[in-house]
């Protein structure tokens, strides 16, 4: 492994459409990569979960947790950057690329882009964050959210959702 001061983080790219043909070494790297995510995401132990998302390509910095079922992208995890200490916590996904069917080609561009976690930054229970985003040094995102920005280092992320109350009572029996 690299250390984390020396990635050269990728530039984005795009992607054919859809689901292309792939070549047999292209499909031998899935079924690696699908296995391996597996064992990550079901595995007790913190230590062999990073190794095993290390051996799908995700550059993983010393002194990381990534907690159990953590989805980090499937398709391609040499996108993923997790400097040193940051934390990601249950049930939280990692995304790297956006893949349409073609049919929304107008509309959508079909493409991969680097996902980076800051040093000692906190990604809490069952959130989302979205391709290319950048989560800065000490970066804290708040259970539950969906990242679509960068967020600036020593910053924190919450949900503004209030509670709603409509009456329907009076919606229901005026009809």
């Amino acid at each position: 492994m690299t250390e984390s001061k020396d990635w050269v983080v990728k530039e984005p790219k795009q992607i054919p459409y859809g689901h292309p043909k792939r070549s047999l070494s292209e499909k031998i790297r899935k079924v690696k990569n699908t296995i391996l995510f597996r064992w990550a995401y079901n595995c007790p132990l913190n230590s062999w979960r990073v190794q095993f998302h290390r051996w799908r390509g995700c550059h993983i910095g010393k002194g990381v947790y990534i907690g159990r079922f953590c989805f980090l992208d499937n398709m391609y995890p040499e996108y993923i950057y997790i400097y040193d200490g940051a934390s990601i916590n249950a049930n939280s996904m990692i995304l790297t690329h956006f893949n349409p069917f073609e049919t929304f080609s107008k509309v959508f561009t079909a493409e991969v882009k680097p996902t980076v976690i800051g040093e000692n930054a906190i990604v809490a229970v069952r959130c989302t964050i979205m391709p290319g985003v950048k989560l800065g040094k000490y970066a804290v995102v708040s259970s539950g959210c969906t990242i679509e920005q960068d967020v600036p280092d020593y910053n924190m992320v919450q949900m503004a959702n209030k509670l709603k109350r409509v009456d329907l009572r009076s919606l229901i029996e005026s009809e």
